[in-house]
């Protein structure tokens, strides 16, 4: 039933008869509800509340965040959406309805998604703890093979990743539901109309960006597993040779950078009524007094205020240069403009961190929690990853750090191996690092912030023939 197609519903006193998980169903309208259960609460997946008394108006809230009330069933239950951002592990479920509630306890999960470029797989991992709690990694479901990968995204929900795939004359897109029963299942695939070499996902909009040389490509994931798609867009010939690229948390900037320059350049991609037209807004020099190419990796703030860069040379350079992490503030338009302001920060040397490898940032701004005496969320604004560095007088292991709202340097991990791939968890308690040492396999690290206590899970060791691929690690929101 349609929410508001409840006429016939009472108010009473709430029931929680039944809560089971149900994947991500398409519900086009009315009718019977075909769906599966495996016993596992997955951020971003549907839930079947049943019982009595909801009334027409209930509030729904699981791990004290309120969940979307999508649909109401025959007899007056609720299908609901879990939230992304709470926390896991054995949370209340509480529905409210005519000043009274029903209370139940369910378990819920969060998945970190590893892409595996060397051996052509996607990994669902279980990950666990933070905040004064030991952290955990578990395998959920079998790998799903996706040959030619060349990176992931997941989208703002958390119910569905997307992989883009080499293919002949054009990429393509494979859709991949993560709550689906017993693990994550290819739910579709889509041929892209242009060469493609990135994909972003929007962290607050539903919103996924496929970017290539020349053009660019829009989906609205509203319903993840099912996205619809802008026609193609035709990027500003400015943009060719863009050597990293970001997506801002609303969707609608993307951040193009230059390492030959040490340039980052904004692109406004907001969709028209009927088209994407992508239009230049800003560009500035990172590094104005560098004279070598530095420039590494983007990420917006949480807010999109700003724009972390991460420079440095390459791990086979003789590093002359410090590793350094700038911030770029962006200002706001001025009154009948499209152009924007770009203001550079101080450069942060890294003097202690080798080569530049990988960057992320926290995804919401810190707030205070009552359950204990620290500062819970965003205890790590910036996290970022640097390489093993054995030239010069001083050889540095390779190396985790985080960058708090104080803009303390911290170390997090280090050793001989490298952290291609970082993410962090909604409150920033956990760090998810790709771990690579030679030929040796491939491990991924749950690490606490604030602490030195880590869980690792070993994802196989490559073939000797397989070349050096993507990899990628991205935690659902």
């Amino acid at each position: 039933m349609d929410p508001a197609d409840i006429v016939g519903l009472r108010e009473g006193t709430p029931h929680i008869r039944r809560v089971a998980d149900i994947g991500s169903p398409h519900i086009g309208k009315a009718g019977p509800l075909q769906a599966a259960s495996d016993g596992n609460i997955t951020v971003g997946e549907l839930l079947l509340i049943e019982g009595s008394g909801f009334g027409k108006q209930p509030t729904v809230l699981l791990g004290g965040r309120p969940a979307e009330i999508r649909w109401r069933t025959d007899g007056g239950g609720l299908i609901v959406q879990v939230p992304t951002g709470g926390p896991t592990g054995s949370q209340p479920l509480i529905v409210e309805a005519g000043g009274r509630r029903a209370e139940t306890t369910v378990t819920v999960r969060r998945l970190a998604v590893v892409l595996d470029g060397q051996r052509g797989l996607l990994h669902a991992l279980r990950v666990s703890g933070g905040g004064g709690q030991s952290p955990t990694i578990e395998a959920f479901g079998k790998p799903v093979g996706v040959a030619g990968a060349l990176g992931v995204s997941v989208s703002s929900d958390g119910a569905a990743a997307y992989v883009l795939v080499h293919g002949g004359d054009h990429e393509q897109v494979v859709i991949v539901d993560l709550t689906a029963a017993s693990g994550p299942m290819v739910r579709d695939q889509r041929l892209l109309k242009h060469r493609a070499k990135a994909i972003l996902g929007a962290t607050n909009a539903q919103t996924v960006a496929i970017v290539g040389d020349d053009q660019l490509t829009l989906w609205d994931v509203s319903e993840a597993n099912r996205p619809s798609a802008w026609p193609a867009a035709t990027l500003p010939s400015e943009l060719r040779g863009a050597t990293t690229l970001a997506l801002d948390p609303t969707g609608t900037l993307l951040a193009a950078g230059f390492s030959a320059k040490n340039e980052v350049a904004l692109v406004e991609i907001r969709p028209g009524r009927s088209e994407v037209v992508p239009k230049e807004v800003a560009r500035t020099v990172v590094l104005p007094l560098a004279r070598q190419p530095l420039l590494h990796s983007l990420r917006f703030s949480s807010d999109g205020d700003s724009l972390w860069a991460l420079c440095g040379e390459g791990r086979d350079s003789a590093a002359a240069q410090t590793t350094q992490l700038v911030a770029v503030q962006i200002g706001g338009k001025e009154a009948g403009e499209s152009k924007r302001s770009l203001l550079l920060g101080k450069p942060m040397e890294i003097r202690d961190g080798g080569a530049p490898l990988s960057l992320t940032v926290a995804r919401s701004r810190p707030v205070q929690s009552g359950a204990t005496i620290r500062t819970v969320p965003e205890r790590s604004l910036v996290v970022f990853a640097t390489a093993p560095r054995s030239e010069g007088s001083q050889p540095q292991p390779g190396a985790l750090f985080r960058v708090g709202g104080s803009g303390v340097l911290k170390t997090v991990l280090s050793g001989t191996q490298l952290f291609p791939s970082v993410d962090l968890s909604p409150d920033a308690g956990l760090a998810v690092a790709a771990e690579q040492s030679g030929s040796g396999p491939l491990s991924i690290t749950v690490a606490d912030t604030e602490i030195r206590s880590t869980a690792s899970l070993s994802l196989g060791t490559a073939p000797a023939s397989a070349e050096r691929a993507s990899v990628s690690v991205v935690i659902q929101p």
